[in-house]
Parts: structure tokens; sequence; C-alpha cells
């Protein structure tokens, strides 16, 4: 539970939020026991046991002496015989190790008198509450008779344990509310009294159960966007490398699903988590005070139930981090085919793709499958094992029921059940819960393997890097993409004079845009150094680095806002002036001002409001507006027409001027001009020159030409 110990983090500093809502939940714990013990006072008024009386003053003299009586029959002292006949006797039913009555008393001694300064009691109704409200370290003196043996003497000092602090104001405010002694109007109030104080405690608990359960979510929804906030930091920092090799689908999937997860073990921890075991503990406890020995009984299936719960959470887990894999995949379908839809569209591979989703879902369905199995099991077998205690104790309750010398009252044994029932049920929620951590804790460690890849990250003395002045060098250059063995770069070796434009031409895969991606440090090479003004750019910092760099690729890149926070997306404190300055040279002006609302139009998701030509000229109006030292165009024409071609050549002319430039072209034609064309073939630079040299030099510069010329050609 590492890594899902590592989300609770953010729970920590809600910290007040949380103080609240353990508050909350201990009592909700504590109303619902104490509803469900409410039935035995109810139960000792309607099944004319003793009365309520009778048990809370026997309760007190409990408590207070440590010797336990024999419930008081109600109609024994609800009669309407004369005041002072007495009726029956008090029989000890136990006495409580080192208690005041230890050592003095014995089981089955009959209360003949109790004697109180000048005051005998000889009924038993009396003697009761006469022990209960004797004053502390007051001297009582008891006749008792004990089996055939002549009747005894034995004083007793009563004490004042703290339990019996708590609750005697209480009982006492309980009983001075009720008339003793007036038969069915008697038990007619106790009954509604009682019921008016469950209904009280059940609308407090339900209101502080909204509470809790209101400030479980919140904190949930903050830790996951502190969380999504934190994940999503690091990862606009991670290296390209990363998403060559795990995919932008894996990465989304673990924002979305597996951050989803986390939430609902959030919601497990600060819901059941925290109420159900303080409901489980307020329930043994008063059960406990009932009868001790059918508690234990049951609570013995406890380390049972947590070791099931080990060995399910394991496979949970296991099963958890497949299924998050598999859901991973299934975006990864779902995105590339709506992406693709005009591909998809195009070549009527509908069905095809239905197929792959289809099958790719299958596997997602089968992890699903085990995930609901582990989970379906958690739940009957904690079950079992609670029916299993349960019947053990209630076995054990038939022969104490029937034992004369433990009779247990009716009552008592009724409300145990429901007590020992409402914990096992409790028990039952926990079962539920264990499993939804270790999902938790499956989706944590997928987010936290994210967060814990080395970012994009200045190394240690790094160094600020002034605009490239003097030359850009490759100097023994070698690199290989992750998981390949085939390297993309082979010993590179080329110098570029600050100012001078470079073309680089070669067949597809020929590293053409691997090298280029080595100067803004997309990548590191393996072998070698970039240099820049003889400064090696893994030294310098990144920002340095880059903001000195303008870049237009053959996938232009936009994002859903306005077409004027898309060209100023690297200056966006740019004013508007030089931002349609910017959209004029690039020849972006003209459509920009046709659309709805001008500059401020919406591309839409994935630009698509706009033509691909379009967008391609909003990517270099976003160049042209960063006025870098080094230009980067890599196929930034491709999708553009002939004319509008013409006109931005002639405007990237000017302004390439005095700048560092880099062209990627495979219209050969719009690189003739160029200072320097290097030649790339299967990542080794093969010649290096200008476009009339490598006509009668590298054959295969001449190819690539000839090639372009006949598509040129059958294109007008």
């Amino acid at each position: 539970m590492h890594s899902f110990r590592r989300v609770l983090y953010y729970v920590k500093l809600q910290y007040k939020s949380v103080l609240v809502l353990v508050l909350c939940a201990l009592l909700v714990a504590m109303l619902f026991s104490l509803s469900l013990a409410a039935m035995l006072p109810l139960m000792k008024v309607m099944m004319d046991e003793e009365g309520l009386h009778g048990w809370i003053y026997r309760t007190i003299v409990k408590d207070r002496s440590g010797v336990s009586f024999n419930a008081v029959p109600l109609d024994e002292y609800l009669t309407d015989q004369p005041e002072n006949t007495p009726r029956g006797k008090l029989r000890i039913s136990s006495v409580k190790l080192d208690s005041p009555g230890f050592g003095k008393l014995l089981e089955q001694d009959e209360i003949i008198k109790v004697i109180i300064g000048d005051q005998n009691y000889l009924d038993r109704m009396q003697q009761l509450e006469q022990l209960a409200h004797a004053q502390t370290g007051e001297t009582i003196v008891l006749e008792i008779k004990r089996g055939e043996e002549a009747a005894k003497t034995f004083d007793l000092i009563l004490e004042d344990p703290f339990l019996y602090q708590m609750y005697a104001r209480p009982a006492r405010w309980l009983l001075n509310q009720l008339p003793q002694g007036q038969g069915a109007e008697f038990k007619r109030k106790c009954i509604i009294l009682i019921i008016i104080i469950m209904l009280s405690a059940t609308l407090v608990r339900c209101t502080l159960r909204f509470g809790q359960e209101y400030l479980a979510k919140k904190i949930g929804f903050r830790t996951l966007m502190h969380l999504r906030i934190h994940t999503f930091k690091h990862v606009v920092r991670l290296p390209l490398s990363h998403f060559s090799t795990e995919g932008v689908s894996d990465t989304l999937s673990r924002f979305v699903k597996d951050s989803n997860n986390i939430l609902a073990g959030i919601n497990a921890l600060l819901g059941k988590a925290i109420r159900e075991p303080m409901t489980m503990l307020t329930l043994a406890t008063l059960a406990f005070l009932i009868n001790p020995k059918m508690t234990l009984v049951v609570v013995t299936g406890a380390p049972v139930a947590g070791l099931m719960l080990g060995r399910l959470g394991k496979k949970m887990k296991k099963a958890t981090k497949r299924t998050l894999e598999s859901w991973s995949r299934l975006l990864s379908v779902i995105r590339e085919s709506l992406q693709g839809i005009r591909v998809v569209k195009g070549y009527h591979r509908e069905k095809y793709e239905e197929e792959n989703f289809r099958r790719t879902h299958q596997r997602l369905l089968k992890q699903q499958f085990r995930m609901g199995k582990i989970e379906a099991a958690s739940g009957p077998l904690l079950e079992a094992l609670a029916m299993l205690a349960a019947s053990t104790a209630m076995i054990l309750a038939a022969y104490w029921l029937t034992d004369p010398q433990n009779k247990m009252p009716v009552s008592e044994f009724t409300t145990l059940v429901l007590l020992l029932g409402a914990m096992a049920e409790s028990g039952r929620k926990l079962g539920n819960i264990y499993p939804r951590f270790q999902n938790a804790n499956a989706a944590a460690e997928r987010i936290y393997k994210l967060i814990d890849t080395p970012g994009e990250v200045d190394p240690p003395h790094a160094i600020h890097l002034n605009p490239l002045a003097k030359s850009l060098e490759f100097k023994n250059v070698s690199f290989a993409y992750p998981n390949t063995t085939q390297p993309a770069l082979s010993n590179i070796n080329l110098t570029v004079n600050a100012g001078e434009t470079i073309a680089l031409v070669g067949p597809n895969g020929s590293g053409k845009t691997t090298l280029l991606s080595l100067i803004p440090r997309f990548f590191i090479p393996d072998q070698g150094t970039v240099l820049i003004d003889e400064q090696d750019t893994a030294q310098v910092t990144l920002g340095s680095l880059r903001r000195q760099i303008g870049i237009v690729t053959q996938q232009t890149i936009v994002f859903n806002d306005t077409i004027a926070a898309n060209i100023a997306y690297g200056n966006p404190d740019e004013n508007e002036e030089n931002i349609i300055a910017a959209s004029q040279q690039a020849f972006a002006h003209e459509f920009i001002e046709q659309t709805a609302q001008g500059y401020q139009t919406i591309v839409g998701e994935q630009g698509a409001t706009l033509s691909g030509g379009q967008l391609q000229r909003l990517a270099i109006a976003r160049a042209i507006l960063r006025n870098p030292a080094i230009l980067i165009f890599d196929e930034a024409m491709s999708q553009i027409d002939s004319e509008s071609e013409a006109k931005i050549q002639q405007t990237l002319l000017e302004f390439s001027r005095d700048r560092t430039s880099f062209i990627i072209a495979h219209r050969l034609s719009t690189i003739v001009n160029s200072d320097r064309i290097v030649v790339l073939d299967q990542g080794k630079i093969i010649a290096i020159g200008a476009h009339h040299e490598l006509m009668d030099s590298c054959k295969l510069y001449r190819q690539l030409y000839q090639v372009q010329f006949v598509s040129d050609e059958l294109h007008r």
C-alpha cells in the first residue's frame, strides 16, 4: 500500500476537514450503537421483566460494587400490595474480582436486609434503589442468607468508577421523568420516551453521516485535483523518449481511469473505513458489557477475516494492474480510430476498426471478470465467517440461557443478538473496502511510476546560454531510440555557421527529423555532443536554449483556443499589433479576417475549423512572432498551395536573414537556394554541398531531385 499512502499526503493537507470528518464518524458510530442498545430498556419495559427502574438500579449497583443480581420481575413490585410489604429477596449471580464485594459475597447469596444509617430495607426493589443512591464512602450493612447457614452481616463501601460517573447523571434524570408503580400508564410513558430518544438519535446520526460523506467527497475531489496537477506538471516535463515508448494513450488512461480508482479508494478510506471500525468498536463494547463470553466468541473471527482479506487483496492488486493496462490499450484504439476517422471512412475500414475494438475490449473484459470474481468472493466469505462465529456464540448462549445459575434475561439476549448482528454487518461492509484499497494502490503505483520517471531538468550548475552568435556544431553524434537496436544517427559531424541556411534531404527514415530534434534537446545523444558557440547544450538551462528556437513541423499542433492565442503561444504577452504583423508575413491574416470573430475565433479541437494549409500558416506565424535565433522548418509547407508557398518562401527568406535556419522539405525546389544541403542516408551524412555541386557529386541527391522534378511536373 506504499503508493496509496503517498496519495494521502494530499489528504493530510486538508487535516482540518479530516478532523471534522473523523468526529462526525465517531458520533455516527456511537449514536448508531446507542440506538440499538436502546432496544434493551425498551424490551425491559415491554416484556415485563423488571422495568426500566429495576434494570438501571441493578446496572448502577453492579458498576459500583461489582455484584450482579438476578433480574427483578416487574409484576413483583408493580402490584397493589401494601407499601411496607416485602416482595422477595435479591439473589447474587456473580461477584467481580477486586471489587468492593469480592471476598465477602458469593454467588447464590440472598440479601435479606440492607441497612443504611438507621434505615432497614427489606423490599428488594427498595434495596436496589438505596444501593444505587448510596453516597460514596458510606458504610452499608448487608444481611446475607447463605444456603443453610445462619444469616451473616457484611459491611460494603461503594465506589464511583469512571463508567458510572459518565452515565449516572443522565440515568437518574431519565428515571425522574418516569413514574414508578403505575402499571400500564408507566409502561406506555417509558415506551414513548425511549422511542422519542431513539428517533432523535437517528435524525442527528443521519445529519452527521451526511456531513461525513459530503466531507469525504470534498476531500477526495480536492486530493484528486492536487494529484492530477502534480502529475500533469511532471508529464509535460517528461522527455519525448518517454512518449515514444509508452504512448500518449497510456498516459491519458492514468489521468482518467487510474485517478478515478484512487478517488474511489479515498472515498472508501474516509467513509466506511473510518465509520465502520468505530461502529464495530462501540457495538462490541456495548455487547461486552451485556455478555463478555458471547462477544469474545464472535470477535475471534476478526483475525481469520483479516488473513482472508490479505490474500484476496494481493490477487485484486494484480488483477487491477492488468485491467488498467487493458484500459490503456482500449483508449489507444479509440483515440487512433477517431483521430483518423477520415482515413477509416476513406478506405472503408469501419469493419476492421470494429473488430479491432471488439478484440481489445474482450481482453479488457477478461480482466474485469477476474476482478469481479475477487470482489464477489470477499463479501460471501466474510459473511460465512461471521455466521460461523455467530452460530458458535448462539450454541453457547443456548446453554447459558438454560442454565439455572447463569440465566440470561430474554431482553438482554435479544439486544445482544442485535448488537452482534450489527457488528457482523459492519465487518461485512469492511470486506468490500480492502479490495478497493488494492484497486487504488494499483492505480497509484501506475501514476507514481509516471511521476517517478525522470523528467527534463537542468543539469547541476547549468549555465545560461546566450543567443547563437558564432556556430552550431554536431560533434561525433550518435543516437538510437529506446527499445531499438538500429541507430537513428551514426557519427554525425556537422558545423553550421550563424546566419547560415541548411537544408536536410534524404529518404524517409534517414534521420533528418531526429537530427534536428537534438538541437532543442528533445533527445539526448547517446554519444557525442551538440554545441552552440562551443557550449555543450547538455550543460545549459532548457529555458535559455529553447527560447531562441522556433519550430514549424509537418504535423501542425494547435490548441482549442483563439487564433490569437495559438499564434502567441510562445509569446503570451505579445500585443495584438505584433500578432497581426506576424500573421501578415505568414499570409494568414487574409483568411483570419474572414472567420466569424477574426483573431478571437476558436480553432476547435485539433484545429477542426481550419484547413491543413491554414493551420500551417498559423504555425509559421507563431514561429515568426517568436523571433528566434534558430529556425527549424520540418516540412513546414507540405500542405500549402504553390501560390502561397512562393509568397511565404519569399517572406521566410527575408525573415531568416541573419538567422540560423534548418529546413527539411521533400520538395527539393524549395531548398535549392540554401547555403548548404546535407544529404543523409540510414542515419549518416553522405554528402554536403550546394545544389549544383550535389547534382554532380551525389547520386542519391540526383535521384531524389529527379523523382521530385517528375512529381512536380505531374502536379502542374
